[in-house]
């Protein structure tokens, strides 16, 4: 992988700080197209002799809208993002003391091989076969080519 010089390394952190303050702009004016749009229809309502209060569909519908853009700008900047690298970096950590654990030995110790949590060294295993009415049976193996033939003959 190629490393990049210290021009190409400020032209990326200057995108990504652009794109902070480009998101940060749409939030805002967003923010005050609704809360502006709002007060208008509510206005328009009140001076119309009231009656049903249909702002609130604009309100309700538009404020998920809202909801939903603050969230993302908050798990993409704000204090969602910094929570969510926390949470990454324990759990690399977590993975990195398991690869050094691993690396020494600690799982392949005589007490952790001895160990037998399964209890599979003792399995007898059985050869099943589905018998004409639909029930599992137990069967004898055949050689290969004894088997083949009476799979032919059937």
């Amino acid at each position: 992988m190629k490393r990049k010089n210290r021009t190409q390394l400020e032209i990326e952190i200057r995108r990504r700080v652009e794109a902070k303050y480009d998101e940060r702009n749409a939030l805002l004016i967003h923010l005050i197209s609704y809360a502006g749009v709002n007060v208008l229809v509510w206005m328009i309502w009140l001076f119309a002799a009231g009656g049903f209060p249909w702002p609130l569909f604009v309100t309700f519908f538009w404020g998920i809208g809202m909801a939903g853009h603050l969230l993302d700008y908050y798990n993409k900047y704000g204090g969602g993002a910094q929570k969510r690298e926390e949470r990454i970096q324990e759990e690399v950590q977590r993975h990195l003391e398991r690869l050094e654990e691993r690396e020494r030995g600690i799982y392949e110790d005589e007490a952790t091989e001895a160990a037998d949590v399964y209890d599979l060294d003792d399995v007898e295993l059985r050869h099943l076969r589905l018998s004409d009415d639909g029930e599992l049976t137990d069967y004898a193996p055949l050689d290969d080519g004894d088997e083949l033939e009476q799979r032919r003959s059937r």
